[in-house]
């Protein structure tokens, strides 16, 4: 039973984000209503909204990000993030990119053989 549930509010959230990006040019405002539905029905039936949106809108004032219309990306090499400023409010969110290269290198370390060396004694 909830698994169908989970199907249709999911389903019902993608079109609301579609929605949302073809408004978000014409009408802001419709498309933050938009966005603002996706997010009570993704918690009124206690499912998470997919990742792929989870970028896409602000989650102080709940705009569509459309970058160069409502927001601005940008990518910083000190904070290894990209960085998301909402030009409807000021918000900004950063979303870490580093994850990737770590594991990179901890999938580099559990392929190389490991070394064992002779036991030493205790005293």
């Amino acid at each position: 039973m909830r698994g169908k549930h989970d199907r249709t509010v999911l389903e019902r959230i993608d079109a609301l984000f579609s929605r949302a990006e073809k408004l978000a040019e014409t009408s802001p405002a419709n498309s933050r209503r938009c966005v603002e539905l996706a997010i009570k029905n993704a918690m009124r039936y206690n499912v998470t909204v997919p990742k792929r949106y989870r970028m896409s809108y602000c989650r102080k004032c709940h705009s569509y990000l459309k970058p160069g219309i409502s927001s601005v990306h940008r990518t910083s090499q000190k904070q290894q993030a990209l960085i998301i400023t909402c030009r409807e409010c000021g918000s900004v969110m950063r979303f870490p990119y580093r994850k990737e290269k770590s594991q990179k290198k901890k999938s580099q370390k559990t392929s190389s053989p490991r070394k064992i060396g002779p036991r030493r004694k205790k005293r």
